[in-house]
């Protein structure tokens, strides 16, 4: 992966301590979507060091660390009192993300239930693939914490929106960031090597077996690697593409990869036991056919 530069260790403006009302009550699932430059801001302002050298797992665990901290010294501080806390609710506390356009709540079910945003006429692939870097976030957050019968339906959905996801990256947006970016070559290959990587992980973890000891740690590994890559995408290639592809013709390609998106998904015959190769394969085979 990348190495970030030190200027990304430079707090947002609205960014508060990891012990304030900004930076608690996050859930797993709300820091794992918080940015590296956002995780290494809310650290260094409590005071934390070494973040630049800190991979994204290392600096979620350290947020949460802090936190817990100030959590438990907020209780002792509580019973030496016999007082109520004085630091104020968090209820109405600023966040330190920017703010996101609405989207719409109603969604298609495909047929491996992997739901798919129904897109207005104003928004376009890029919006797509944001959306499904959030759902493939929590998907992670669910699937670390399943067992049994739950754990071979989520892991089935996460291998099906993964396929589709990467897909309609490969097949409809690298081309144009490698035709339009400076150095698009360069940024595509990357993110292209990361996305066969994830491909072979999830191949291992489904031929592993999804009970067996080490699932939880390597699904853990990859989680980290797909969030990073996910980042990358988004401010090496989502950015210049939104500002410099016409509209029309990303509204287009949102309509072609939902499209064959629902084709791809209403071919998983074999739900939960499909091997992710074959899941990429169809899925890679619908968007070209699209």
């Amino acid at each position: 992966m990348a190495q970030r530069d030190a200027a990304d260790d430079k707090p947002e403006p609205g960014t508060a301590r990891p012990g304030s009302a900004a930076a608690q009550g996050r859930s797993e699932a709300d820091v794992y979507r918080l940015k590296v430059k956002e995780l290494r801001a809310l650290l260094r302002e409590a005071g934390v060091t070494g973040t630049s050298a800190m991979r994204k797992d290392e600096l979620v665990r350290e947020l949460f660390k802090t936190m817990h901290s100030d959590q438990r010294a907020r209780s002792m501080a509580k019973v030496a009192t016999g007082k109520k806390s004085v630091v104020p609710p968090d209820d109405h506390a600023p966040s330190s993300r920017t703010p996101q356009p609405a989207r719409p709540a109603k969604r298609v079910p495909s047929a491996a239930g992997v739901p798919l945003p129904d897109l207005d006429r104003e928004e376009d692939v890029i919006d797509l693939l944001l959306a499904q870097h959030e759902q493939i976030a929590d998907l992670f957050v669910e699937l670390g914490r399943s067992r049994g019968a739950q754990r071979r339906g989520l892991f089935a959905r996460l291998v099906g929106l993964l396929a589709v996801h990467e897909s309609i990256e490969q097949v409809l947006v690298h081309p144009l960031a490698r035709a339009r970016l400076a150095d698009g070559d360069a940024v595509v290959d990357a993110r292209a090597e990361e996305e066969e990587q994830a491909e072979q992980d999830l191949a291992e973890l489904h031929a592993l077996g999804l009970e067996h000891d080490d699932f939880v740690t390597k699904l853990a590994n990859l989680r980290d690697a797909v969030v990073e890559h996910a980042e990358l995408e988004e401010e090496e290639e989502f950015d210049y593409l939104r500002d410099n592809v016409p509209a029309a013709e990303l509204r287009r390609l949102a309509d072609v990869a939902v499209s064959a998106t629902l084709t791809a998904l209403a071919g998983d015959e074999d739900g939960p036991d499909e091997a992710p190769p074959a899941v990429f394969a169809r899925a890679r085979e619908a968007l070209h056919g699209a």
